[in-house]
């Protein structure tokens, strides 16, 4: 089994009417809980990682009293953190704590690059609503652009069963998550959805090329084919025959949000 020596879990402490919050909220606590589970297992360290974007307006608003204002923030940031750092030494589990300044998705990737790490754990804001979720946020941010893989969770009281979505472009960083995916799927009665969008964006120029509509066709169906080829090596690289529930393979029309998306809905994904 692959085992995941550094694992960084983002730490949502913003709330509409604090700069921090000392209570966690639902998916900050069910992303804490998997991550203290999954290093428990697999022997890894935790990095409990939290960013607050203060935002120009905020500056201004709090203009001398900034510098003030910033060191009761950190203060309480890092004392939730440090909280979180003692529950996970009381488990046996190699800890720390960090907080910055800063857009969350940009500076968790930072940590990634900084620290090596070789996953992140972090939740969602509103589980009941996955399009207005994912959009533009922080989860969809770092499953497009983070150097490694990346678990978005979601509240759940029966998380022992999970259908997991795994999306992949069919490169390394893709092979990994799913590598990632089977070997968690070890651990608990997973059923994986291995996802892969196509985004045709040479069509037309195809249909600019003077070539039959059934050529055009054949080509499409050609892409296809490919795709689910490599999917099925990237899938011959893991033990996925292990798991009771299998996996299902997806090759989808469209860009990646929206077929990542569509597919959370119509496979009511727990976690991807």
């Amino acid at each position: 089994m692959q085992r995941f020596h550094k694992i960084l879990v983002g730490v949502d402490l913003s709330s509409a009417d604090r700069l921090a919050a000392s209570e966690l909220n639902p998916p900050t606590v069910e992303a804490v809980r998997r991550a203290l589970w999954l290093a428990e297992h697999l022997s890894s360290s935790l990095t409990f990682f939290s960013a607050l974007d203060v935002s120009a307006r905020t500056r201004e608003l709090l203009q001398d009293r900034f510098e003030q204002a910033t060191r009761t923030v950190e203060d309480e940031a890092n004392r939730v953190l440090a909280e979180l750092v003692d529950r996970a030494k009381q488990q046996g589990i190699a800890a720390e704590g960090k907080f910055v300044f800063g857009k969350s998705w940009v500076e968790i990737i930072r940590q990634v690059l900084r620290e090596q790490h070789d996953l992140v754990i972090t939740g969602t804001r509103d589980i009941g609503a996955p399009g207005r979720l994912l959009f533009d946020s922080t989860g969809m941010k770092l499953l497009r652009y983070c150097p490694c893989p990346v678990w978005v969770t979601k509240p759940d009281p029966d998380w022992n069963t999970m259908n997991v979505l795994v999306s992949s472009d069919l490169s390394e960083v893709s092979q990994d998550a799913l590598n990632m995916a089977v070997n968690s799927g070890q651990l608990v009665d997973a059923k994986i959805q291995l996802v892969h969008s196509i985004e045709h964006h040479l069509d037309r120029r195809i249909w600019h090329t003077g070539l039959s509509e059934e050529e055009i066709q054949a080509f499409r169906e050609k892409t296809r084919a490919d795709a689910e080829h490599q999917l099925h090596q990237h899938l011959s690289q893991t033990g996925h025959r292990t798991l009771k529930q299998g996996v299902e393979l997806h090759v989808a029309e469209g860009p990646a949000e929206v077929v990542i998306l569509e597919a959370i809905d119509e496979y009511q994904i727990d976690c991807w």
